[in-house]
């Protein structure tokens, strides 16, 4: 290869390696050595990116003196996707030829694009399944008439409690929406973090008396005000502590306790939130903020959830610069706690 284009391709912010007829290496550029560590001239392509459908282009770019395109996953790169353009090279003679290899990383672009599609596959699954139970309801009541009043307002009172499971999907799809997306800023004032926490458990009265809970507050921080937006720190405390009620035995205690605590050498005030259910286990925990993701899915939706709602507390957390942390045993409980900093600025 040219001194003048190898010059070139040294300055040119894309993974390029060149190759001879062998298949073995002749040139790399910086970008593509970090890519892959064990670049070195004279090695076989094929021990550094083992691909089959890379390696028939390679034998078709040659064996036509054409250049190609063609989209890979590499065999010994978990989970990496690339797209690779192949010029060929012929400078006089055959044993001159050579073929530069200019590849694209498409990982970070095909794991959004599969986070896009496999969210609308969730959105939709969880939408079809009470519009299918309302639309069935409807034709019965419609085709049916010899339905008496009491079976009609059995079959109303599902379809309306299928409509209200839709209407909490959207709304915390909504939500999500705001709280992921960081062009919309949230509006940060100083408040008692003490009075937040009474607001999320009054929010959820109702809940908690229809199943006997215990509530357990125990307040150990009373430095002042923190420096957070409302609103969304309520939907916090509201959202944990109504996943604490649906997991948790009836006439069981829930303690939720304020405390100043130090991670990561940070001062911040934690709230923890720990109820007697039956716990969940450690596969699970890493996996719990994530979208729709629910241990059991059933029983998850016979009690309202969503599985959206611990992917909202992770994000507004991470917009007030905070932490989750998950902890549980199995049949002892879970402890849910939310650590947001003392001296954070806007």
């Amino acid at each position: 290869m040219k001194k003048s284009i190898k010059k070139t391709l040294d300055k040119t912010p894309l993974i390029i390696i060149a190759i001879n007829s062998d298949r073995n290496i002749i040139y790399y550029n910086n970008f593509a050595k970090q890519k892959f560590l064990f670049l070195e001239e004279g090695r076989d392509i094929n021990i550094i990116i083992r691909s089959t459908e890379l390696n028939d282009f390679i034998d078709k770019s040659f064996n036509e003196k054409k250049d190609h395109r063609i989209e890979f996953q590499p065999s010994n790169f978990e989970n990496w996707y690339f797209i690779a353009d192949l010029f060929f090279l012929e400078e006089g003679r055959d044993s001159d030829s050579s073929l530069i290899i200019m590849i694209t990383d498409q990982t970070m672009l095909y794991n959004y694009e599969k986070m896009r599609t496999d969210f609308v596959a969730n959105v939709s699954h969880e939408l079809r399944t009470p519009l299918s139970s309302i639309v069935g309801y409807i034709e019965t009541i419609k085709n049916d008439s010899s339905l008496d009043k009491d079976i009609t307002y059995k079959f109303l009172d599902i379809m309306e409690n299928q409509a209200w499971r839709m209407t909490r999907l959207v709304e915390d799809l909504l939500l999500l929406s705001k709280y992921e997306s960081e062009d919309k800023p949230l509006n940060f004032k100083n408040d008692n973090i003490l009075n937040l926490v009474h607001s999320a458990i009054d929010n959820l009265n109702k809940k908690i008396e229809d199943k006997r809970l215990k509530i357990n507050l125990e307040n150990k921080y009373s430095k002042g005000d923190l420096t957070l937006n409302s609103d969304s720190i309520i939907q916090v405390f509201i959202n944990i502590l109504d996943n604490a009620i649906k997991y948790s035995p009836l006439e069981s205690e829930i303690t939720v306790r304020l405390k100043e605590a130090f991670l990561d050498e940070r001062l911040f005030v934690q709230i923890m939130f720990q109820d007697q259910g039956e716990g969940i286990s450690k596969e699970h925990l890493s996996r719990l903020t994530e979208r729709f993701y629910r241990i059991d899915k059933d029983r998850s939706r016979d009690l309202g959830g969503t599985g959206l709602g611990l992917s909202i507390v992770k994000h507004i957390v991470n917009r007030h610069n905070g932490r989750l942390i998950i902890e549980s045993t199995v049949n002892e409980g879970s402890v849910f706690s939310v650590y947001l900093p003392i001296n954070y600025t806007i």
